[in-house]
């Protein structure tokens, strides 16, 4: 009777827990979607700013070490995002005719997609574990998961807004490998002063470091490549 209202009791706290990310993650998506639908050059800035100086905060606080490389991983991610905006609005947006405010949205798509189906993979499927002692949830089939959605993202676009130009598809397929490793190295940070979550200011997700860690090393790589690409054609 014990170990079945103790089944119970985790069954609803795995709901509730859920509940709280679907309702976290739909706001988050929500805020992000305003944003780059104002198209505010300075909204933009603000919002990253903040997000950057609560992750930069959460580092600190959690006492992770190399604060330095910690400042600079942070602040890489905030200045490729902030330049990609602004520098397009000075000089690119008179280059492409895509909105660059899209163009952003479609790299933290990438990103997002991948953490989710890898997630979800991962948890029902997952057997074959990559780096155990880093991160234990980390597994072979979440990471092709992540990829196989990239993928999937990649082709609609080739074939859509970017018609047969099938290269987008190795773009993304790195991005995404570069958000396992932006998890991967706060999941080791994490690991080495034995934290579960940076934070709390994110119901079911924990802090901001928690939901942007896959975006540090992605969303800058795909910005300089996008920015090579466009110098070079």
């Amino acid at each position: 009777m014990l170990l079945k209202r103790q089944i119970e009791d985790l069954e609803k706290g795995l709901k509730t827990s859920m509940l709280l990310r679907l309702l976290t993650a739909l706001s988050l998506i929500s805020l992000i979607l305003v944003v780059l639908y104002l198209q505010s050059a300075w909204l933009f800035t603000i919002l990253i700013c903040f997000v950057c100086i609560l992750a930069l905060y959460e580092w600190i606080a959690n006492n992770f070490k190399n604060k330095l490389f910690g400042f600079f991983l942070i602040f890489n991610f905030g200045f490729w995002s902030i330049f990609f905006i602004l520098g397009w609005e000075l000089y690119f947006d008179k280059v492409l005719i895509w909105n660059y405010y899209l163009l952003y949205g479609i790299i933290i798509l990438n990103t997002a997609l991948f953490d989710t189906f890898a997630y979800i993979i991962g948890s029902n499927f997952g057997k074959t574990y990559i780096v155990k002692k880093i991160s234990p949830n980390k597994t072979l089939e979440g990471l092709v998961g992540g990829l196989f959605s990239s993928i999937i993202l990649g082709s609609l676009i080739g074939l859509s807004l970017v018609p047969k130009n099938y290269w987008i598809i190795v773009i993304f397929i790195l991005g995404s490998l570069s958000a396992f490793l932006g998890d991967l190295l706060i999941s080791f940070f994490k690991r080495q002063t034995g934290v579960k979550d940076t934070g709390t200011i994110l119901p079911g997700h924990g802090g901001i470091l928690d939901r942007i860690d896959s975006h540090l090393l992605a969303t800058p790589l795909l910005i300089i490549i996008l920015l090579l690409l466009l110098y070079i054609v």
